[in-house]
């Protein structure tokens, strides 16, 4: 991940609203977990970029390269603050039978 990209994640996830909710890790391009990521998400031909994974493990959020600052960080991770911050949807019921 290009160094500008690091400094600005890390800017981002030093702010109190996010520091106790994510962590951060730097893969290498050449390690297990960075090819991994390679296949896993949507970093395109560049194959490599940023991604929020949930406790789950499934990307919440994903920009492919590093072509994106602290604006478009700030915007994934509030947006998945959002989304885990709505409670959840009720069980859809079955229609009244006629």
């Amino acid at each position: 991940m290009c160094q500008a990209v690091i400094r600005a994640v890390g800017a981002v996830l030093g702010e109190e609203r996010f520091r106790a909710r994510f962590t951060f890790d730097v893969y290498g391009w050449e390690s297990a977990e960075g090819r991994r990521a390679q296949k896993a998400y949507c970093f395109g031909r560049d194959r490599h970029g940023f991604v929020v994974l949930g406790l789950d493990g499934r990307a919440l959020a994903c920009r492919p390269s590093h072509f994106y600052g602290e604006p478009e960080i700030r915007e994934d991770l509030e947006r998945v603050v959002a989304q885990a911050s709505r409670p959840p949807a009720p069980p859809s019921r079955p229609a009244a039978g006629r």
